[in-house]
């Protein structure tokens, strides 16, 4: 018993399923019934045809064939058996016709069923009958006498004589069939409406929901299952959109924060399955791939650190740490951190890395600059004291070489201060607490004080001091001016240190845009190309026996590049192995106007 009624629905549609499946079967019965009919109009054509063999076989025992005689035959045979005849001979002359003239008659030999007739003896086709708008079935046959084809025998019959018998089963029929269609509409119009429609439209919102997370408004009002399961779904529809509208924010802030962090941080699931990266794993790894989730670990990264570390937190359940480095894109050292996911057993393992490059760059700066300090620091000292030992042993009542004692505790006293001052100062500009007067300073001016105050220390060197200048008007730089002079006098004086004797230091400025480059050129020693990328560095030096002879600190080229870099500008190097030379600072150009 039917109790729902999306059930009495159904019951329905199946019983008009069966209704139809009546008509079907009485259809087949016709169709059935056309056949057996058709068949028996064959037959009956091939009999006649058969009989109009005879015939002509008995008229050409005497030949030749009296065609007057054996068309009179073929007419009253037609007219008794109600059909159309012809006979042709084997070359497709026509030798008597039921209907037309046989001498006003084309050839008929490459008609189809004569031509299967010769090959089957009988022959079958369908053909229009000259001048009359009648549909003929024609059957062929073959005559033979002694082997040998004499004559072919045609009989037609109109093609709707074949079903005749059926056409009042052809009539109830299809009124049956156009009356089951109508009820068919009414009935499936009934069910699409009640039924199929809010079926399709919650299809689609289902389709809607699940492609978009938009949720889309349902109407009905019916009692039955159907009213209530739409009801359902959109109470379900709205949980699920409000539960997607919370994942998304989260997860939208969940992205925010990865992308916008320092730290790597991948999650592999328990199978070393990238589950999630942010963009500073890709950049820290050295990643190019567009996308890397759902590929294994170690085809992503090539990095036995990160599997190993996977594996140790995946075995012991325990938070584990490492150090490792890395080539790619460039050399960096990573520290690694990972935690097991939540879970038991533990679905996966998150990987937070850290960049430890330029933290350990600055404990191996330290580390030398300690190293370098206390070196420099020791050299004058041991000096001094050596020196005051001496004196105070006797030495100071030797009148002969009291005063080179003291001379050079002088000399290494005055080093020493040079060497803490330029730390100082050096400190206070790479930690942003020098006060600088940034205004308009006048290079010319700046570089002719630089080399009067080197003069004489050039000239007993034999060295010539030659300031040149491209421009022709006066050139003013946004800098400090004592910053300025120091950048040019760390210059000047490196430049008289490393210059053969005799030999001349040349200071010269040139525009470039918006820019003033002011160039030192020496022809002493030069520079190995291996050390023009340290020679900026604190205490470097390429000589170092020959750096302390000359009493330079070590530090005169570190405090020109930290200047330039604080009046926004830059330093670069140029130097030949044995050819000197040439360094330039450019700093932004500033034009006065002057009266």
């Amino acid at each position: 018993m039917v109790r729902s009624r999306i059930g009495i629905y159904i019951l329905l549609l199946v019983g008009t399923i069966g209704f139809v499946s009546l008509l079907a079967m009485t259809w087949a019965a016709r169709i059935e019934r056309g056949a057996a009919v058709r068949n028996e109009r064959i037959e009956k054509l091939q009999s006649i045809v058969g009989l109009i063999s005879a015939r002509v076989l008995s008229e050409a025992s005497d030949e030749p064939i009296d065609e007057e005689q054996l068309q009179q035959s073929v007419g009253l045979a037609a007219a008794e058996a109600g059909v159309y005849l012809t006979v042709i001979d084997d070359g497709g002359r026509v030798l008597a016709d039921s209907i037309f003239p046989p001498r006003r008659m084309e050839n008929l030999r490459e008609q189809s069923e004569f031509r299967e007739a010769s090959q089957k003896d009988f022959g079958y086709a369908q053909r229009m009958l000259p001048d009359h708008d009648v549909n003929m079935l024609m059957v062929a046959r073959r005559v033979q006498q002694g082997g040998v084809t004499i004559a072919y025998v045609r009989a037609g019959m109109p093609q709707s004589e074949l079903y005749s018998p059926s056409n009042t089963i052809t009539l109830i029929v299809g009124l049956i069939a156009l009356g089951t269609i109508l009820a068919g509409v009414v009935l499936t119009r009934a069910l699409e409406t009640r039924v199929f429609e809010p079926v399709v439209e919650l299809i689609d919102a289902c389709d809607t929901l699940a492609s978009q997370g938009e949720r889309r408004q349902l109407w009905n009002s019916s009692k039955d299952e159907l009213g209530e399961l739409v009801r359902r779904f959109q109470a379900m529809a709205i949980a699920v959109t409000d539960r997607e509208r919370a994942l998304r924010d989260q997860a939208n802030r969940i992205e925010t924060v990865m992308g916008s962090m320092v730290e790597g941080v991948l999650a592999v699931s328990s199978e070393r399955v990238v589950l999630l990266a942010n963009h500073a794993v890709r950049r820290l790894l050295g990643i190019r791939a567009d996308r890397i989730e759902g590929r294994p670990l170690i085809e992503v990264t090539r990095i036995r650190a990160l599997d190993q570390s996977v594996q140790q937190a995946l075995s012991t359940g325990e938070p584990c740490s490492a150090e490792f480095e890395v080539t790619s894109p460039f050399r960096r050292v990573l520290s690694i951190q990972a935690n097991c996911l939540p879970g038991n057993p533990c679905p996966g393992v998150v990987l937070v890395l850290h960049d430890m490059t330029e933290l350990r760059r600055l404990e191996n700066l330290r580390r030398e600059f300690v190293a370098n300090v206390s070196h420099e620091l020791k050299t004058p000292l041991a000096a001094i004291r050596a020196y005051a030992e001496t004196l105070h042993m006797g030495a100071v009542n030797d009148a002969e070489n009291r005063d080179y004692f003291l001379r050079q505790i002088t000399d290494q006293s005055d080093r020493l201060h040079d060497l803490i001052m330029d730390m100082l100062q050096l400190a206070r500009v790479e930690a942003g607490q020098e006060v600088f007067d940034i205004t308009d300073v006048n290079v010319a001016d700046t570089a002719q004080w630089c080399v009067d105050s080197l003069r004489d220390k050039a000239a007993a060197k034999d060295i010539q001091l030659v300031v040149e200048s491209a421009e022709d008007d006066e050139v003013y730089v946004r800098a400090d001016e004592e910053g300025l002079r120091t950048i040019v006098g760390n210059l000047i004086d490196n430049a008289v240190k490393y210059s053969g004797k005799p030999g001349s230091v040349s200071v010269r400025w040139t525009s470039e845009n918006d820019l003033i480059a002011i160039s030192v050129e020496d022809h002493g020693i030069g520079i190995p190309p291996d050390a023009q990328e340290r020679i900026f560095e604190r205490f470097f030096r390429v000589d170092k026996a020959r750096s302390r002879e000359m009493g330079g600190t070590g530090l005169g080229l570190s405090i020109v590049k930290h200047l330039a870099g604080s009046f926004g500008g830059s330093v670069d190097l140029e130097s030949t192995l044995g050819a000197g030379s040439t360094f330039t600072v450019r700093l932004k150009r500033c034009r006065v106007l002057t009266n």
